[in-house]
């Protein structure tokens, strides 16, 4: 009988396909310290707790020039609680690993190995923001809307993403999955978001599509379409995230095929008109022509020429400017074709596009400022804290002195017209407030099917739409418009919480 070879390895096999190893981090993206404290944990018999315990994922403060998070990622975490389980080739890694490994080999050890192998799927309950909720961080207000200072030192709150109850076990192995995933797909979609709102220019409807999947990892570059298309961006470039998501995926053209239609003997601007004709003979409900090439003015008359005036749009991609801009308006005018639309690309963020949406531009690619955000690139701030450790005993991180306490407990948020409500989740609801964490999850399942992409989009252009046009006003610096310093959502804490947060920064003092 012929012997059968092991599996490959993910971590040595050169040619493993791309899709084992995604699933290979999918849902082996740990810290290694999440199991080396795992093993303490074990040692002190705190393995499997008397009580499920408690965890909350929050950010504590906005990330720069930004006035509202575009929470996402949950899509991604079910997909997450779903797959959760360790192969055997994983926890073989554990094994050889120089530092779990011989700590494996122990008593405590081997339980948390044996723990780690009977996983098979997430097991828990999930309540959450649902997806593109727009959320907040900001000083902490009393009741009388005054801010909370305890021992010097002012206090933060803000909008809780996700909690969850599970136990040790899961919890270590869902802390930075979920995390990598909240931070840089929130990321993507807040700075989508912001992007959408500054094509909205005098109330008109600009599209804005996203062209960044050069820019970053071909899986992350899947993730930032959907996270784009959830804010607000009218498509995609990418393919994939049309296979896998429903995402609507577009294109214009490159300068790769202006050039690649050169002839020897043949002047470029004969061969880049006789493309254009080409192209919109066999695309003309999708014939948005590159004309900066060569000469962007003398491509504006060869594509009007070469379709009679029935192009759907010209792109610019090059020197972008407002001047420019209005300069094309109205070369389009003078050559008869006023409703040829006027795209452009060109490295644009929210600032640009706000710019040349006002100068007259119809429609915007924009590639690395949504999927890599340059100005907030390290995600949202997301972290993942215990809030209900597994005796029942509520806990807070107070960090004294540092302003990065966290609130303890399960919580649960309400939103008004102008402020956000948290407090204890057993605590009576404030009158007229919209929860905020809804069940996600109970047990082995969803407690219902996620809405539709589509759905959810709708909902976060109408959430927008509906904060204070201060909050999605796109200004530099981060200064309103009149010069005044940029407005923070309120969040307001029940007496009933900010009793229970100075008795235990107090216990923490006096311990």
């Amino acid at each position: 009988m012929k012997s059968q070879s092991p599996p490959p390895d993910p971590a040595m096999d050169p040619v493993l396909s791309f899709a084992e190893r995604a699933r290979s981090a999918h849902v082996f993206g740990l810290d290694v310290y999440q199991l080396t404290t795992l093993i303490a944990h074990a040692a002190d018999g705190r393995l499997h707790s008397s009580q499920p315990l408690w965890m909350s994922f929050f950010f504590r403060r906005m990330p720069r020039h930004r006035r509202f998070v575009i929470p996402c990622g949950l899509r991604s975490i079910v997909e997450h609680c779903q797959a959760l389980r360790l192969t055997h080739e994983e926890l073989s890694t554990l094994d050889q690993h120089p530092i779990l490994g011989p700590a494996l080999q122990s008593a405590p050890g081997r339980a948390v190995r044996e723990a780690l192998a009977a996983v098979d799927g997430f097991v828990g309950d999930i309540d959450a923001l649902p997806e593109g909720t727009p959320a907040f961080a900001g000083p902490a207000l009393s009741a009388s809307r005054e801010p909370i200072v305890i021992d010097g030192v002012p206090l933060i709150a803000y909008t809780p993403l996700i909690q969850v109850s599970t136990s040790m076990v899961q919890a270590k192995l869902i802390e930075t999955p979920w995390l990598s995933r909240l931070n840089h797909l929130s990321m993507v979609a807040s700075k989508a978001a912001r992007i959408v709102c500054a094509a909205r220019a005098d109330g008109r409807e600009r599209p804005v599509i996203e062209f960044g999947q050069r820019r970053t990892h071909p899986a992350a570059a899947v993730d930032a379409a959907y996270a784009a298309y959830l804010a607000g961006c009218r498509a995609t470039s990418n393919l994939l995230a049309t296979h896998r998501y429903g995402v609507p995926s577009v294109g214009t053209m490159d300068h790769f095929a202006v050039q690649a239609a050169e002839r020897i003997g043949v002047p470029v601007y004969e061969t880049e008109r006789a493309f254009f004709q080409r192209f919109y003979e066999l695309f003309p409900h999708a014939s948005t022509l590159l004309v900066d090439t060569y000469d962007t003015w003398r491509g504006i008359r060869g594509a009007v020429g070469a379709t009679a005036g029935r192009c759907l749009g010209v792109r610019l991609d090059s020197d972008v400017t407002p001047e420019n801009v209005r300069k094309a308006r109205e070369l389009l005018q003078s050559l008869g074709a006023p409703q040829v639309s006027i795209f452009v690309s060109d490295g644009l963020d929210e600032y640009r596009v706000r710019e040349l949406a006002q100068a007259g531009a119809d429609g915007f690619g924009v590639g690395e400022n949504i999927t890599c955000s340059p100005d907030a690139a390290t995600g949202i701030g997301a972290v993942g804290k215990l809030v209900q450790n597994g005796h029942g005993k509520r806990t807070m991180k107070v960090a004294r002195g540092s302003g990065k306490a966290t609130l303890p407990g399960r919580l649960q948020a309400y939103r008004f017209d102008d402020h956000d409500h948290v407090c204890g989740a057993d605590e009576p609801p404030p009158p007229g407030g919209r929860p905020l964490l809804v069940p996600l999850w109970r047990g082995r399942e969803l407690v219902a099917p996620l809405p539709s992409l589509d759905a959810s989009r709708t909902s976060v252009q109408a959430q927008l739409q509906a904060l204070p046009a201060a909050f999605t006003d796109i200004v530099r610096d981060g200064q309103g418009s009149d010069g005044s310093p940029p407005p923070t959502w309120p969040i307001v804490l029940s007496d009933a919480l900010l009793a229970q947060v100075r008795e235990l920064i107090h216990a923490a003092a006096h311990a």
